[in-house]
């Protein structure tokens, strides 16, 4: 009787079948336990993320600064410090890690504005009845946009939203 010609009758097949399966749990491990470095971030200690926004002068707007299409999430970003409201005038404080958009403005007449951060809009009139309403641009829910109107350095009313794409509005009359 003639003998079939068994692969696995060769010593080089063997390791090669141990070589791959050690090399297969090895990558796996390193996957799953976090050593590679799927973000796109650098993963080395003490490095620090540079803000994305930078802070606006009072009474003014700037251009958005987009996160969208850059690769970074918004749920990643680290917080920025938070701005001061002056003690004297009528202001508008918007707060939100990622992009926002809306509008704001006293007795009717309105500004639209979109940007990004801890924002702090000057009013012109400082008797009146202000408006501000404001949403999210990302579908996240981690972090919530926060409007408050201020008069003379205190809050007159506050509200937030975290869920997607969340809008906020306040009415308050100064």
């Amino acid at each position: 009787m003639r003998r079939r010609n068994d692969p696995w009758d060769k010593p080089w097949v063997s390791i090669a079948a141990v070589v791959g399966i050690i090399a297969v749990v090895v990558i796996a491990l390193v996957f799953f336990l976090g050593g590679g470095n799927t973000a796109g971030q650098s993963s080395t200690p003490g490095q620090t993320m540079t803000p994305l926004a930078t802070q606006v002068p009072l009474g003014t707007s700037a251009q958005p600064t987009s996160v969208s299409g850059t690769g970074i999430n918004p749920e990643s970003i680290k917080e920025s410090p938070t701005v001061t409201v002056p003690g004297t005038g009528a202001y508008v404080r918007v707060s939100y890690l990622g992009s926002f958009a809306g509008t704001y403005g006293i007795n009717g007449e309105m500004v639209k504005v979109q940007d990004s951060g801890d924002r702090v809009f000057s009013l012109n009139a400082s008797t009146g009845s202000v408006s501000a309403t404001f949403h999210k641009e990302d579908s996240s829910t981690r972090h919530d946009i926060t409007v408050e109107i201020y008069k003379d350095g205190k809050a007159l009313k506050f509200a937030k939203n975290s869920s997607a794409y969340g809008v906020v509005s306040v009415n308050s009359p100064l």
